[in-house]
């Protein structure tokens, strides 16, 4: 599967439609269902967005790291899958949100796609500026993280002398 990337922001329409970005569909019709899975997300004031075969792969990563009546169980079931919308693509390639997640991610005239990678979240795009802002900074922080080849296409940041302000 092809990774989700970039950002983009459209319009949230009167009926709660939202237009998934092009780029985004091309990914979701990789696979059987003709549409994307969304739940709240339980870490950021946003929604998360994955395919139906990403969705499958997570519910059997739940079910393979924990017993079925353990509490962690039922914590990660009941905020991914039992939040969970199957919302399927219309002929403009726009999908109807519930206004239940259009709420939790305090969306209202647009909304801000986020690419990344297996997933992609969206965001009201001023609370997205704020968070980018943030992993910028963290991801600034903790370059020296990365490992190998990855390390190596991380530019380190110029240099400035003093005095050339």
């Amino acid at each position: 599967m092809r990774p989700f990337l970039s950002t983009y922001t459209n319009k949230v329409d009167a009926k709660g439609r939202i237009s998934v970005p092009a780029r985004f569909r091309q990914v979701a019709a990789e696979g059987d269902f003709p549409g994307v899975v969304i739940f709240p997300s339980f870490t950021a004031p946003c929604l998360e967005g994955v395919t139906m075969a990403r969705m499958e792969e997570l519910a059997e990563m739940i079910d393979a790291e924990f017993e079925p009546f353990d509490e962690t169980y039922g914590a990660f079931a009941h905020s991914i899958l039992a939040d969970a919308y199957e919302l399927t693509f219309d002929g403009e390639g726009r999908v109807l949100f519930p206004e239940e997640l259009l709420d939790h991610a305090h969306i209202g005239e647009h909304a801000t796609f986020v690419g990344l990678g297996k997933r992609f979240q969206i965001w009201e795009p001023s609370i997205y500026a704020r968070q980018r802002e943030e992993a910028r900074g963290l991801a600034s922080e903790r370059r020296a993280l990365l490992r190998g080849k990855a390390r190596s296409i991380i530019p380190e940041s110029p240099k400035i002398p003093e005095g050339d302000e």
